[in-house]
């Protein structure tokens, strides 16, 4: 579905994208290594020849992966996350064949790094303006198609709802029919005509005699769920709910390797030498080891060992949580605490693949089976790995076990697990480290 002046304005986009992806190529080339045709004739050949492959996969890839494909209403986080994944591949794919063709050795390391930060930079900021200039452009243009709606489900008030609050999505209900109106009532008044299902067979002749496009509008308010995704197999039709990014395998990909690139470094640079140091402290303290353990429900609903440096008495009653002015607490463990110090152990439980940087913060046994009774959709939030911060701790909604704080926090891990994207990821991370609720 596209709202007028999106097809235009798709090309002028894919144009100007090949523009920066040249420019970047030609800027760095000049800067790094001069007039090659004069200088080095041998290298001007290799650069022409790897010049002719980026440009041509950067087509291919565009071009399959519907990169420069605007859809209604423009989301600017579904428009990065194609180009992210389309750079991926394309410097997956060019350094593949560099490697196969071996002539690595003609080819700048440093010139390639920055020919692709430069292109991943201006592409981002050129993604921003034009998406943004493209909505004030749609709505002052008032180009809105007007629509005729059939039909009395609850879906109808939700919809009128949505397009007035987005009116760059290119669509405007015209009138709103009960039963399905006559020739004479649609002729020439209306663009399409969007119906509900029950009103389908006879709404389609409808719209095949006036000539105009029809859409079905099905009443999916029933489900309780922020989205949908509409799949096929063969020529039938499915309805996923709550359909999650990760189940894609780019997607779940690329959070791994986050993962695995930050619990790594944490690692090598930080706890290898704060873990000697906070381990002398927290002996002195008190008597007992330095790390702490404990069962907690992960991924699928399967158990797991979380890592945490000990923060209480050793023999402390440890599968009861933890309260403010708690007398479990040592002196240390006080300070650990407060800074979320005794949490970073879980970096390795990260780096073994049992959490994530970022996801739903993962229970204790005793409190997973008192929220599986009390909470319908509290099941949803093992869909994903449990993350050692998330949504709902960066926005504040930590240490009570009210049961109506705990449904604002599954409410919270289920949209993070619907909406999952990279720069939420990097939100979160951001919002939890220097404590900005207002980001996310």
């Amino acid at each position: 579905m596209e709202s007028r002046g999106i097809r235009s304005s798709e090309f002028i986009f894919f144009l100007a994208d090949g523009a920066i992806l040249i420019g970047s190529f030609l800027l760095w080339v000049n800067v790094r290594l001069g007039n090659l045709s004069v200088n080095n004739p041998l290298y001007y050949d290799q650069y022409l020849i790897l010049f002719i492959l980026v440009f041509v996969l950067w087509i291919s890839f565009s071009l399959v992966f519907n990169v420069h494909k605007l859809k209604v209403g423009v989301e600017v986080r579904s428009v990065l996350s194609s180009f992210y994944r389309m750079v991926f591949l394309h410097i997956s794919t060019i350094a593949l064949v560099v490697f196969i063709l071996k002539t690595s050795i003609y080819y700048s390391r440093i010139f390639l790094f920055l020919f692709v930060l430069s292109y991943l930079f201006f592409g981002t900021i050129f993604r921003f303006f034009w998406i943004y200039g493209l909505r004030n452009y749609l709505l002052n243009k008032n180009a809105s198609k007007i629509i005729a709606t059939v039909g009395t489900g609850s879906q109808w008030e939700r919809l009128g709802i949505e397009l007035n609050r987005h009116p760059e999505y290119g669509y405007k209900i015209g009138k709103r029919f009960d039963v399905l109106p006559t020739v004479q009532e649609l002729s020439n008044k209306y663009e399409e005509l969007w119906v509900s299902p029950e009103q389908m067979r006879s709404a389609s002749r409808l719209a095949d005699e006036l000539g105009i496009r029809l859409r079905l509008v099905p009443d999916l308010g029933v489900l309780v769920a922020n989205r949908t995704r509409l799949t096929s197999f063969g020529n039938i039709p499915i309805m996923d709910i709550r359909p999650e990014p990760l189940s894609f395998f780019f997607s779940s990909f690329m959070k791994r390797l986050l993962d695995v690139f930050i619990s790594f470094f944490g690692l090598l640079f930080i706890l290898s030498w704060l873990t000697p140091i906070i381990g002398i402290l927290i002996t002195i303290n008190s008597r007992g080891p330095i790390f702490y353990s404990q069962t907690r429900v992960g991924i699928a609903g399967n158990n797991f060992r979380i890592w945490k440096f000990r923060t209480m008495y050793k023999g402390s009653e440890e599968d009861i949580q933890a309260k403010s002015k708690d007398n479990r607490i040592t002196f240390l463990g006080k300070i650990l605490r407060k800074n979320h110090f005794d949490e970073l152990p879980q970096l390795w439980n990260v780096f073994i693949g049992t959490m994530s940087i970022v996801g739903p913060r993962p229970h204790m046994l005793s409190d997973h089976s008192e929220y599986t009774k009390a909470i319908n959709n509290y099941g949803i939030r093992h869909w994903v790995r449990p993350g050692m911060t998330g949504l709902a701790q960066a926005r504040g909604l930590t240490g009570s076990k009210d049961i109506e704080l705990m449904e604002e926090r599954i409410r919270a891990d289920i949209y993070y697990i619907e909406n999952w994207s990279f720069i939420l990821d990097l939100k979160i991370i951001g919002a939890t480290l220097l404590g900005k609720q207002k980001w996310i």
